[in-house]
């Protein structure tokens, strides 16, 4: 009866390399293998024939000696057969595998055939022969049939000596071949024999092999999306801020100190309660209760006017966060002139010296340790050179980041700082029209408080080189001696086309809500109002619903390619954001010009931002447009929205003009994409 173990029955024939090994198809160790994957089948399958077969094989390849043989040859030949004891004798069928190895040089040559005979006068030595490189993947490679396959052996010259090994390498170590992780060994890299038609020309040849191991494939799905640079970065923070709603009028600061006078004056009565001047509202500081309402103080209005006290609080904090800067800055300046100031009163003193006395100095007058001052000077050398570079402006708006990227100083490179350069008069312009105050706080370190550029801020065309920016009206001269343009923030009726009468007027959705007096979003069927409150439509939040509108992040640019000005976006705008609305005058029946025609379905007009309008007059064409207009129905009148498809910091706003635009229209397309379809074409 044969045992429920594995049966391993390992029977030496004449050949002493010939091994017969019987597993039993009932074991329940092969039942378990079964159950498993292909590849761990594999693995295991591997670990077993390494430990019972090559094992053995190299106990006796190490003791074997060739004789007579001159090119010894390893053959293996494995055969399936049944595993039972009455089975056993039977004639086993044609083999599934059947390979030869070259054994020269690897196992020890006789007496007469060793290298080492001729040689009388070298000292005995015991050599370790190596153990032949057996893969058992080698001996799992399938043949097309029982009949040997004829290889050729790379000859070995008898002055090459067999690879050595050291005594104590573990033999098992060479055989195992185990595929870990996503790498798996290539079927049949291990097989050092070669076809007959494949005979080297040369004894020692090298081959380059294409089978090595692959990974796993990267998911399709993974879209890798490029991080912004630390300049990068550092410029869009700017744009943000300027842009944003902080105020940095040195009067804020003013009113925190008279609070702070004011507070400090406050006195105790007889009666031991503190007297506290009318000026100075602490109660708005009261935190509520756990039921949401105020402690002590409840009165009308105490949220509302807890919301300005925060606010100008917070306005104060940025202003002086930039005042802070900026000193820190010029500090640096006073620094490097002190060390030039050591360097003609004491010519004999060495420049690491003079640095040394004038640090050691401003620790005295800091009361700070040198290592800390030095480490605080790394940072503020940073500021100076992003003013040096970018002017007070990109210093006094910059971001909370802005202390990071001085201390880490990733991207202070000669290129970052000359795209600073290019940048500045941008930020000047956008920081001196958004901002009429922000230069008063530069009086603190010596300088003018006088603006450069005045008006609105799309009054002005930039350009990209970084020379001075221009007048709007001066790019149109050339075309039109009488041109200007009135920056619009809503659209004007046309009182000789359309009178009192809006047609942009549209119908309410249903019946209640005409009786009601409400207004519901056409597209997200939400309540629409001008008062937060009680607006419940978020479809673009930065253009209705949500109060005063923020200045758009664009700029009018200088064009490099014929096309006059353009649209620049200064922060991204992620697909689906509203840019801003088209805006205009609302008149109809013009012909020969550029309009903007609309329709409610019961009426259509026109907006024409020949004289008026806003920035949105200044999108190019383009036939791979990145944003579009689209009709929107706020408060039960429609609107043109620009609309982003996804724009990147620092690129152009382009729109499709469309065919009815270009149909007869005596132009020519400069869009320059590879899909124009509107550049040497007769429309």
């Amino acid at each position: 009866m044969v045992s429920k173990r594995r049966l391993v029955d390992f029977q030496r024939a004449q050949d002493p390399f010939a091994v017969k090994v019987f597993l039993p198809p009932t074991d329940p160790y092969r039942q378990r293998w079964i159950m498993t994957s292909p590849e761990q089948q594999m693995d295991t399958l591997r670990e077993g024939l390494s430990r019972v077969i090559l094992d053995q094989l190299a106990e006796t390849l190490r003791d074997y000696s060739s004789g007579n043989l001159t090119n010894p040859v390893l053959r293996f030949e494995a055969f399936i057969q049944d595993g039972e004891p009455g089975m056993q004798g039977q004639t086993p069928r044609s083999p599934v595998v059947s390979k030869m190895v070259d054994l020269s040089g690897i196992i020890s040559q006789s007496a007469n055939n060793s290298p080492n005979a001729s040689h009388a006068g070298r000292e005995n030595t015991i050599d370790h022969p190596t153990p032949p490189t057996i893969s058992p993947q080698m001996m799992m490679d399938d043949v097309a049939s029982s009949a040997s396959r004829a290889y050729v052996r790379t000859q070995r010259t008898p002055s090459q000596a067999p690879p050595q090994l050291p005594p104590e390498t573990d033999a098992n170590a060479l055989f195992q071949r185990r595929g870990t992780g996503a790498l798996r060994p290539a079927r049949g890299a291990a097989s050092v024999l070669e076809e007959e038609h494949q005979q080297p020309n040369s004894q020692r040849h090298m081959q380059i092999a294409n089978n090595f191991p692959k990974r796993t494939k990267i998911q399709t799905d993974v879209v890798f999306i490029p991080q912004q640079s630390s300049i990068d970065k550092f410029v869009v923070s700017v744009w943000e801020q300027i842009h944003g709603g902080i105020s940095l009028d040195p009067q804020s600061l003013l009113e925190q100190w008279q609070l702070t006078a004011t507070a400090a004056t406050a006195t105790i009565n007889n009666a031991g309660k503190i007297h506290v001047p009318e000026q100075l509202e602490l109660g708005l500081l009261q935190a509520p209760s756990a039921d949401g309402t105020l402690t002590e103080i409840d009165m009308e209005g105490t949220f509302n006017r807890s919301n300005i006290f925060c606010r100008k609080v917070t306005q104060a904090s940025r202003a002086c966060r930039s005042i802070e800067v900026i000193v820190q800055a010029r500090w640096i300046e006073h620094f490097d002139s002190y060390v030039e100031l050591l360097a003609i009163t004491n010519p004999g003193m060495s420049p690491t010296k003079r640095r040394k006395a004038a640090l050691i100095e401003a620790c005295n007058d800091f009361g700070w340790s040198e290592k800390e001052l030095r480490n605080k000077m790394a940072i503020w050398r940073g500021y100076k050179e992003i003013k040096d570079a970018g002017g007070w402006a990109a210093l006094v708006f910059a971001g909370m980041g802005l202390y990071r990227f001085c201390k880490y100083r990733v991207g202070f490179n000669p290129d970052s700082m000359q795209r600073l350069r290019c940048l500045r008069p941008r930020i000047e312009v956008a920081a001196d029209t958004l901002h009429p105050t922000w230069r008063q706080l530069l009086m603190i370190v010596g300088e003018g408080a006088q603006r450069r550029f005045c008006g609105h801020p799309h009054d002005w065309v930039v350009r990209q080189d970084g020379s001075d920016p221009v007048p709007l009206r001066s790019t149109y001269l050339e075309y039109d001696p009488y041109f200007s343009f009135e920056q619009l923030e809503h659209s004007v009726m046309d009182m000789s086309a359309w009178g009192t009468d809006d047609p942009r007027w549209v119908p309410p959705m249903n019946a209640v809500a005409c009786v009601q007096g409400m207004h519901t979003c056409h597209s997200c069927g939400q309540e629409q109002s001008e008062d937060p409150k009680i607006n419940s439509c978020y479809c673009f939040p930065t253009l209705f619903g949500s109060g005063r509108r923020s200045p758009c992040p664009v700029q009018v640019f200088r064009t490099s390619d014929g096309r006059n000005n353009g649209l620049m976006a200064l922060c991204p705008f992620e697909r689906g954001a509203a840019i801003g609305e088209f805006v205009g005058l609302i008149t109809k029946d013009l012909q020969n010009m550029d309009v903007m025609d609309s329709s409610t379905g019961v009426r259509a007009y026109q907006i024409w931002q020949g004289r008026q309008g806003n920035f949105t007059r200044f999108v190019n064409h383009s036939c791979k447009s990145n944003a579009q207009f689209q009709q929107f129905v706020w408060m039960s009148t429609q609107r043109i929205i620009l609309v982003s498809k996804g724009i990147e910091a620092g690129h152009e706003i382009t729109v499709d003009y469309s065919g009815s635009y270009w149909r007869g229209l005596d132009k020519e397309c400069l869009c320059g994409e590879s899909c124009c379809r509107y550049r040497n074409a007769a429309r």
